[in-house]
C-alpha cells in the first residue's frame, strides 16, 4: 500500500494527475429509519396470536429485546424468578454447512453477555408456562416442542402479520368481510420487534445508557446512532413537552 501511494504522490507532483483517489471524501450514508410498532399495534397482534406457539417468543421479545438467535437460546435456568433478571451468554444458530441447529456459547460481542431486568408481567407469564413445561431446558420451542431454529421463527413471524397488512379501505374496496376489531399492522421483520423494545423504552424517557446496556450494544454511541430518527423525534416534541410542564406566561408591554 505504501509502494501505490508513492506512485500516486509522484504522479501528482510530476502534474501527470491533479487529484488524487484518495483524497476523495467518503459520502457518508443515509442509515435507514429503524422500523418498529405502537403499543396498539403489539396489543392487537399479541391478542391474535395468543393460541399460537408464537406467543411466547414474540411476548418474551417485547419485553426483552433481544437478537433472535438469543431468544431462542433461553434455558429456564437462565431465568432469576426471584430477583427477576434474565442472565444471556447462549444463542442458537444453524450451521448451514452441518444443516444442524446449533447451541452456541459465543455472542455477537463480549457485551452481549448480559442481565436483563425483567418485568413482573412476564415472569408471572414464564411462571404460569414453566408447569406446563415439556421435557426440555429451553423456554422458546418450535411447533414441535424441539429446539426453535432463529431462521424459522422469523420466517413464521412475517407470515403470520401478512394477513394484516392490508387497511380497512382495501378490504372494503375488494368486498371483504371485515373481521371485528381489525388492524393494519406495518409489515415489519423479526428484528424490528428488538427496535421496537428499544423504543417504546426511548419514548418513556428511559436512559439511554440502561437500553444500551440492555441490548448488548458495544457502546452507547452505536445505540444512538441506530436510534438517531427516533431521538429526533422527540427531540421534536421537547417544545411541546415544556409548554406542558411550564404554564408560566411572560409578561409583556401589554400586561404591565
Amino acid at each position: 500500500m505504501e509502494t501505490v501511494n508513492g506512485v500516486l504522490n509522484y504522479t501528482q507532483k510530476s502534474k501527470l494527475i491533479y487529484n488524487l483517489p484518495t483524497d476523495i471524501e467518503k459520502q457518508p450514508m443515509n442509515k435507514p429509519k429503524v422500523e418498529f410498532w405502537t403499543k396498539e399495534e403489539i396489543d392487537f397482534y399479541l391478542d391474535k396470536i395468543h393460541d399460537s406457539y408464537l406467543y411466547t417468543p414474540i411476548l418474551i421479545e417485547i419485553f426483552t429485546g433481544l437478537r433472535v438467535g438469543e431468544l431462542c437460546g433461553i434455558r429456564w435456568y437462565d431465568i432469576d424468578f426471584e430477583d427477576r433478571y434474565l442472565t444471556v451468554n447462549n444463542q442458537v444458530i444453524y450451521d448451514r454447512e452441518l444443516k444442524i441447529l446449533v447451541f452456541s456459547e459465543i455472542l455477537k460481542t463480549d457485551t452481549s453477555h448480559r442481565k436483563i431486568t425483567l418485568a413482573k408481567i412476564l415472569t408471572d407469564y414464564l411462571k404460569s408456562i414453566k408447569c406446563d413445561a415439556l421435557d426440555t431446558d429451553f423456554v422458546v420451542l418450535d411447533r414441535e416442542g424441539s429446539m426453535c431454529n432463529p431462521r424459522n421463527l422469523s420466517m413464521n413471524f412475517t407470515k403470520s402479520i401478512h394477513k394484516y397488512r392490508k387497511s380497512i379501505d382495501d378490504l372494503k374496496r375488494e368486498g371483504k368481510n371485515i373481521p371485528q376489531n381489525y388492524m393494519q399492522l406495518k409489515q415489519i421483520t423479526f428484528h424490528a420487534l428488538r427496535h421496537t423494545h428499544a423504543t417504546l423504552l426511548i419514548f418513556n424517557g428511559e436512559n439511554i445508557k440502561v437500553i444500551s446496556e440492555r441490548l448488548g450494544h458495544k457502546s452507547i454511541s452505536e445505540t444512538l446512532d441506530t436510534y438517531t430518527h427516533v431521538m429526533d423525534d422527540m427531540r421534536d416534541n421537547t417544545a411541546a413537552l415544556l409548554d406542558n410542564i411550564f404554564k408560566y406566561k411572560p409578561l409583556n408591554d401589554d400586561n404591565k
